[in-house]
């Protein structure tokens, strides 16, 4: 039975795309998955220990520092980098910025941000503590806590801190047409993993620190996207224009 048309030479408004379908969080899932397996793979590995593990980052370790210690300017550069990202200073930025998307009334990503900082923290911070893995030789003239190596703080908060801020400000700048906000974007979804491969270089985190660390990041910002996820698709339709968001229908609609 087809469906009754509306009023005569009345128009009506309906949100754009809403009769299309929602976009899958089957990658979402998938994602998680990876991350979850990974970040337990390499704790066990660890706790171990795996021997081959532990000759790949010597070997790895060895390597970087030679390079970056011969140079000198990238241990200067990365050991500011992780002055600038220390947790204390994360942490302001991150509650300023969820103070800015609660003013602005997207209250979905607000929640998004600050569930996933604060779910990062909690498995970053509790799986060092359970783990105690020492960090490599030299380490002490940049960390003072040497048996808090494994994983890799930095490297997770530039996963669950920076680059979810980085993909908030890329869809909202996106959907609102402000192009600063967009670029603002990409460019933290860059510096995120960026600065645990800086880590690497200063020599305070083997290998294996860093790449934790992205895997317990992402296992904090997927499982926070996946239980946000349809607050979250609304919240990103809702942000576009309002001349893009909605479209006459029915007749002398065009």
């Amino acid at each position: 039975m087809p469906a009754p048309a509306p009023e005569p030479g009345r128009a009506f408004t309906e949100p754009a795309g809403a009769s299309g379908p929602a976009p899958s969080s089957r990658g979402v899932v998938a994602g998680l998955a990876t991350s979850v397996t990974l970040a337990a793979l390499l704790t066990l590995a660890v706790l171990g220990p795996m021997d081959a593990l532990i000759r790949a980052d010597r070997a790895l370790t060895d390597l970087t520092r030679g390079w970056a210690d011969g140079l000198g300017w990238p241990v200067d550069l990365t050991a500011t980098i992780g002055e600038v990202t220390r947790p204390a200073w994360s942490t302001i930025a991150t509650a300023l910025l969820t103070m800015l998307l609660l003013l602005a009334r997207q209250r979905a990503a607000a929640l998004f941000l600050a569930s996933s900082a604060l779910l990062g923290i909690a498995i970053t911070e509790g799986t060092k503590l359970l783990v105690g893995r020492q960090r490599p030789p030299g380490a002490a003239a940049f960390a003072p806590d040497l048996d808090r190596s494994f994983p890799s703080g930095h490297s997770s908060a530039g996963i669950y801190l920076y680059m979810t801020a980085g993909l908030i400000l890329l869809r909202l700048g996106t959907g609102r047409g402000i192009g600063w906000m967009a670029a603002l974007g990409r460019v933290l979804m860059v510096v995120g993993p960026t600065i645990g491969v800086s880590r690497l270089i200063l020599g305070v985190h083997w290998p294996s620190d860093v790449v934790a660390g992205w895997a317990f990041g992402s296992t904090a910002t997927l499982a926070c996207a996946l239980a946000l996820w349809d607050p979250l698709h609304h919240g990103w339709a809702g942000s576009a224009p309002a001349t893009a968001r909605r479209r006459p229908v029915g007749p002398g609609a065009t």
